[in-house]
């Protein structure tokens, strides 16, 4: 054993010689330390996380919050009843995969009800008569909006039962839309960081000082937690074997984001500190030498937040001469260069998921991504040259996002293919309420009233039917897209049923970008509809650059549509028809489209008059001047805005064309 002891002692001192060139010297200012006073208490604790969530490692957030509680002397456990569902999703005879990315909208509103929520109710109510059995006093709950249903059902069952254990809730679902009062349910809501609330609240409840009403803790604007004194994640509540990684685990090397994208809240309901290196090494090298993990996954938003810290991580896994793999998200970034890839792959790193967003410059720019193409495919070739896969995420209908820019995207996947291993298209861009464009949306030409309950832009040539068509286009040429390694195109689901392509010959070659005038369909009512139409061509031109002649039949029918995306995206819409075209590149195209718009179509949505944190800090950043403050003039908007309601019901979108177009490319 001590020989054991004396070769881990230098392990870590080979790592610290390491990373010492690379590492902060300094520790991060304004970082606040978390209070832990480890005496015997009586309260007893259990976390829940419920489906839908990843099956491939053990919750991370919960082992952290257990061994808070551990620390400072609760008797604390977890449940992850999500690998639990998991593991017996097969036998609820599903017509589809409920832990499938495409099929994630079926977790969300009466969806869940309608289809799951009978498979999976009997696993819930063994774990709710648990509670009694176990003495357990205080129950908490991780909210995502792919787990909202189950969770509050769970919540409400347990207080119905049992009104004597009180209920926390907390995770991102509680700063972008927290539960209210009439989640009646849950004594405690927890917005930001939740360890030192954490302990706050079960100290209440400790004293017998809880009150009657339900309060919301919300982190204070610009406080930190200092993660390098956090105390080692406790995984004894689960059996890695459940796993589809059971060698692996989650940790993370940071919290919040170095980016202001306009289009995500994360970045302001967090503000970004990293740990230490050592901190994590120690944490890396303890848990490979205890319990043999191999492979980690880290959950942060940019594993390369501080681009040195994470040099010098690498730096210490390589001297350690321990071998794990590792895989994180990532910002595309000009300072990784060749060597930098080098130490990333001799480190273990094995995938990093982009956050790439879009392939057009001009949409990249109105993001604030502070990217260029040109550095997106620098990083994957490079990434590519060294063995580490690129995963890839997109937002498909930006509001500023044209024709032209789609195309540039698609383009961008065409050109890279041999670089990538997957390419998630989303579910088109969403609002949410705490984000730069939804607290200053007139700037991005985005309309206060709502179609088909979700945004459209200011001429009416960007509604969730647009997206849709966009999506499913996007996806129509990823299926044509073969990975870096030949095993499987890049789609994110079945366009067989939307699309059948056949090529005429066996080119495939890589084209440069190009602008390109896609308003080809200008016979239609409205521009509504001659945009609606027009989404097809970005798809049917990148294929005859790259591939030459073919032919391609088309049947988008609102009941393929609604079975794929759900009520969220999907619409009454529907396309059929034929598009046939020559290697010299003439062609003809026969379509059908067809919409009918449903009753109540429009009403009236505004997030400028939010309280949240989040959204307090979205609107520092987005309007000049304000310092948090709710919009003054919020009641003179609001009329306004409603007078324009009054004005968009009058409008019909419905129509019914059939196109018939003959050119030459």
């Amino acid at each position: 054993m001590d020989n054991e002891i004396g070769d881990f002692d230098d392990k870590h001192l080979a790592v610290m010689e390491a990373i010492l060139p690379y590492a902060k010297s300094k520790p991060q200012k304004n970082l606040e330390e978390l209070q832990i006073e480890n005496i015997t208490r009586n309260t007893s604790v259990r976390f829940f996380l419920l489906p839908e969530w990843a099956p491939n490692f053990p919750p991370y957030n919960l082992a952290r919050l257990v061994s808070v509680c551990k620390n400072a002397g609760y008797k604390s456990d977890a449940v992850d009843l999500n690998i639990k569902a998991y593991r017996q999703w097969e036998k609820w005879n599903l017509e589809f995969n409920p832990w499938h990315g495409s099929q994630e909208w079926r977790w969300t509103g009466q969806s869940y009800h309608d289809s799951i929520h009978a498979h999976l109710a009997p696993l819930l109510e063994e774990y709710i008569t648990a509670i009694e059995e176990d003495n357990i006093d205080v129950v908490g709950f991780t909210l995502y909006y792919c787990n909202q249903e189950p969770t509050q059902w769970m919540a409400e069952q347990i207080k119905l039962k049992y009104p004597h254990v009180k209920i926390l809730v907390g995770g991102p679902q509680c700063h972008t839309f927290p539960p209210g009062e009439d989640q009646w349910y849950y004594d405690y809501v927890v917005s930001g960081e939740g360890e030192q609330m954490l302990l706050r609240i079960l100290s209440q409840i400790e004293k017998d000082e809880v009150k009657e009403t339900q309060q919301v803790l919300t982190q204070p604007p610009g406080m930190r937690l200092n993660l390098d004194t956090m105390p080692m994640p406790d995984y004894s509540s689960f059996d890695i074997h459940e796993y589809n990684m059971p060698n692996g685990v989650n940790t993370e090397f940071s919290r919040g984001c170095v980016a202001k994208c306009v289009f995500c809240s994360e970045t302001h309901f967090w503000k970004f500190r990293g740990r230490s290196s050592s901190s994590l090494l120690n944490e890396v090298l303890t848990l490979n030498e205890r319990y043999g993990i191999d492979f980690i996954w880290f959950l942060d938003s940019l594993v390369n937040g501080n681009i040195k810290e994470l040099r010098a991580f690498c730096k210490g896994i390589i001297a350690s001469g321990i071998k794990i793999a590792w895989t994180g998200y990532a910002r595309c970034h000009k300072a990784m260069d060749e060597e930098y890839f080098d130490d990333l792959a001799a480190s273990g790193c094995k995938h990093l998921n982009y956050g790439i967003e879009s392939g057009s410059n001009k949409v990249l720019e109105d993001m604030d991504k502070k990217i260029t193409v040109d550095i997106i495919e620098r990083n994957l070739e490079l990434g590519h040259n060294v063995g580490i896969q690129a995963q890839t995420n997109w937002i498909v209908g930006f509001p500023t996002e044209k024709l032209q820019d789609i195309y540039e995207s698609m383009t961008l996947c065409h050109r890279n293919s041999d670089y990538l291993q997957n390419v998630s298209t989303g579910h088109g861009f969403t609002e949410p309420p705490d984000t730069i464009i939804s607290q200053n949306s007139a700037k991005y030409d985005m309309l206060r009233s709502y179609y088909l309950d979700n945004w459209i832009n200011t001429d009416f040539t960007s509604s969730k039917l647009h997206r849709m068509l966009r999506i499913i286009y996007f996806n129509i040429l990823l299926e044509q897209t073969v990975s870096y390694d030949n095993e499987k195109t890049l789609q994110n689901f079945d366009t067989t049923r939307f699309c059948s392509v056949q090529f005429k010959t066996d080119k495939n070659i890589s084209v440069e970008y190009e602008d390109f005038d896609f308003d080809i369909i200008d016979s239609g009512p409205s521009d509504f509809a001659n945009s609606l139409m027009n989404e097809v061509w970005p798809l049917l031109r990148l294929f005859w650059r790259s591939r030459g002649a073919f032919s391609a039949s088309f049947n988008i029918d609102p009941k393929d549509t609604y079975s794929v995306f759900g009520d969220r995206l999907a619409g009454d819409v529907s396309m059929t028809g034929t598009f046939k075209i020559s290697e010299t590149g003439n062609f003809v195209a026969k379509f059908q489209y067809a919409y009918k718009q449903p009753e109540d179509a429009w009403r009236y949505v505004d997030f400028s008059n939010e309280t949240s944190i989040a959204a307090q800090n979205a609107r520092m950043q987005s309007i000049p001047g304000n310092k948090g403050e709710v919009v003054s003039n919020f009641e003179e908007k609001r009329h306004k805005f409603l007078k324009d309601l009054d004005e968009h019901r009058k409008i019909d979108f419905t129509f019914d064309k059939r196109i018939l177009i003959k050119g030459s490319w």
